[in-house]
């Protein structure tokens, strides 16, 4: 029971810290002066292009006019891009396609482990769930599956972490050819707050989940 109440301690601080990094964030984000500064840039295509060229990615590109957020699907060797009206206009644009380039040129072998512990991690959290509802579980089981959890969390924020910060360096190293450096500055600005929201909006989740794992554990006890 102790446990249980730590988890739920950490969870309500962790979600204050979050919101007010996302509130941060946000205000950082919004600054119309500064997406009318880009407007002047090419299309998103084009920008990942540019962008590829300058770390040597071989990626393909498929532009999604729906999708809110960008992707880079490792295992297809695709970047798939928000090509929505508000993507086209958002001043931090050039910043997430390169996040999403440089995910396309870091070690295959990471992104091997990464999708392989993401994937153990959900096999390992359904059969915890049907052992519970089966009142076969032990405490064991759910203190393993919450170990696989953090193993993949960890792998998980290396790729990211390294993706978040080189963008910055190589939209910077764009945006200084198009006379836009001051647009990078506020990126440096950004990018400490969204590593925070990034690292609660993973880690969140996973304490979530086993703090329900453990109170179906002593319901069904």
């Amino acid at each position: 029971m102790s446990t249980l109440i730590i988890l739920v301690l950490i969870i309500i601080m962790l979600f204050v810290l979050n919101y007010k990094s996302l509130k941060e964030t946000k205000l950082l984000s919004s600054d119309e002066e500064l997406d009318k500064a880009t407007e002047c840039l090419p299309s998103n295509a084009e920008i990942c292009k540019e962008l590829q060229e300058m770390l040597g990615s071989n990626s393909k590109v498929e532009l999604d006019d729906k999708t809110k957020s960008s992707a880079f699907i490792f295992y297809l060797n695709k970047i798939i891009l928000s090509n929505t009206e508000s993507s086209k206009k958002d001043f931090s644009r050039v910043l997430f396609i390169a996040h999403e380039c440089v995910h396309s040129i870091q070690d295959k072998t990471m992104h091997i482990i990464n999708f392989t512990l993401a994937n153990i991690k959900n096999i390992f959290d359904i059969v915890v769930f049907v052992l519970l509802i089966l009142k076969r579980c032990s405490l064991e089981l759910i203190t393993i599956s919450l170990l696989v959890s953090f193993l993949s969390f960890y792998y998980r924020i290396i790729l990211e972490s390294d993706a978040v910060y080189r963008s910055v360096i190589y939209s910077r190293k764009y945006l200084e050819k198009k006379g836009l450096n001051y647009v990078a500055d506020r990126y440096e600005e950004i990018v400490p707050k969204t590593i925070k929201s990034m690292y609660f909006s993973y880690f969140i989740p996973i304490l979530i989940r086993h703090v329900i794992f453990i109170i179906m554990f002593i319901l069904i006890r």
